[in-house]
């Protein structure tokens, strides 16, 4: 059968959670299903294909466009053309595409069933942290419509499901909740490890530090976990530094410029998927006291790595955490700050970070392909 996949979240050459779900279930899937033909989709009037992942396998074919991106998704808003999977169809001579599978919510007119995954709809609760810009494609895009006209939905948490049951009116039943996977890299690494001293010269690390690792933007609550990091100071001059790590998101500028004011607080921007184990090793603890989180990887990848968390008590974080990390209202700043008093004193509970070994078992993206496959046969007969 003939499976179209759009692969414009690789089209970055610094990939965030969604462009990590895209890579990482791709690789997988092609691993395991080689009956099936996969047309990978994507778009761009420049050459990206250098950003691209490389599979060789037999029955995968990629199907680039040159269309100039903005004048594509005008023309897919306001006439529905062209159709995506008549584009390929007719590009490889094929009577059809099956189905479409989009691994993220983005402009797109098809005329065959497809399937969709949604991360989270954090911006229809927290429009605020999103620029103007963002505010926008959002609007334009209309996600509720996109998934109430989608045959099925990938969900990558309960707390997602539910979001979109409530929020949008969408049929359980039409809904199949697929927790996304961590990579086999996420595992304790020993101190006399020659590449973790390396990372640890490169960029300078102290001996010890408090690390934030994720996207610099509002929702992450950065302004927050500064505040009750500065309020641990008060009390604790020789708290170890706080290393907040990232690429830069949606308004980002007034989050750095607070960061340039603060003697202990020090922004290291986007480090490759290769250095961030070390990152998680190498910290004393990991604080994520994000407000929304639809799945949220960094908090599972430092658990994995055998540091302590802190993270919030809401959304996906009581489902994908729950007893392994130490959970907080990320607006209690005196709540997180105390939080982290107690994990630098050592007075956590021991059995904290012996409750992690279950994770990888739980987060596995041959497990995600899987079940992902499972979806596309269920719905669509590809036997």
């Amino acid at each position: 059968m003939h499976i179209a996949i759009d692969i414009r979240p690789l089209m970055e050459k610094q990939l965030t959670g969604v462009g990590e779900y895209t890579l990482n279930l791709l690789k997988e899937l092609l691993l395991q299903d080689n009956t099936n033909d996969y047309y990978l989709f994507f778009n761009s009037h420049k050459n990206v294909h250098d950003n691209l992942p490389l599979f060789k396998q037999n029955n995968v074919h990629y199907c680039g466009f040159t269309w100039p991106n903005k004048l594509l998704n005008l023309c897919i808003k306001l006439v529905k053309y062209p159709k995506l999977d008549k584009l390929i169809a007719q590009k490889f001579h094929l009577e059809r595409i099956d189905l479409f599978f989009f691994p993220n919510i983005s402009f797109l007119s098809v005329a065959c069933p497809y399937v969709i995954t949604a991360h989270d709809i954090s911006f229809e609760f927290f429009p605020e942290f999103l620029s103007l810009k963002r505010k926008l494609w959002h609007k334009i895009i209309s996600p509720k419509k996109l998934f109430q006209r989608a045959k099925h939905i990938i969900s990558v948490s309960q707390n997602t499901t539910r979001d979109l049951t409530n929020y949008y009116q969408i049929q359980p039943e039409k809904i199949t909740t697929i927790y996304s996977g961590l990579a086999d890299a996420y595992h304790k690494i020993g101190t006399s490890d020659q590449e973790m001293k390396k990372i640890k010269e490169k960029y300078n690390l102290p001996e010890e530090f408090i690390l934030f690792l994720g996207t610099i933007e509002p929702r992450k609550n950065i302004s927050g976990l500064m505040a009750a990091y500065k309020l641990l100071r008060q009390n604790d001059n020789d708290a170890p530094p706080l290393l907040i790590v990232g690429k830069l998101g949606w308004k980002y500028k007034k989050i750095v410029e607070d960061i340039k004011q603060e003697e202990n607080i020090r922004l290291i921007e986007y480090i490759n998927e290769n250095e961030k184990k070390f990152f998680y090793n190498l910290a004393s603890l990991f604080v994520y006291p994000s407000f929304y989180e639809g799945f949220g990887f960094p908090p599972v990848e430092a658990l994995l790595c055998g540091c302590p968390v802190i993270a919030s008590n809401n959304s996906s974080m009581l489902e994908i955490c729950g007893d392994k990390a130490i959970l907080v209202d990320p607006n209690n700043i005196a709540d997180i700050a105390q939080a982290m008093k107690t994990v630098l004193e050592k007075s956590i509970d021991k059995n904290l970070t012996e409750k992690t070994s279950a994770l990888s078992k739980n987060f596995s993206w041959s497990h995600t392909a899987q079940k992902t496959k499972t979806v596309f046969e269920d719905n669509f007969m590809l036997k």
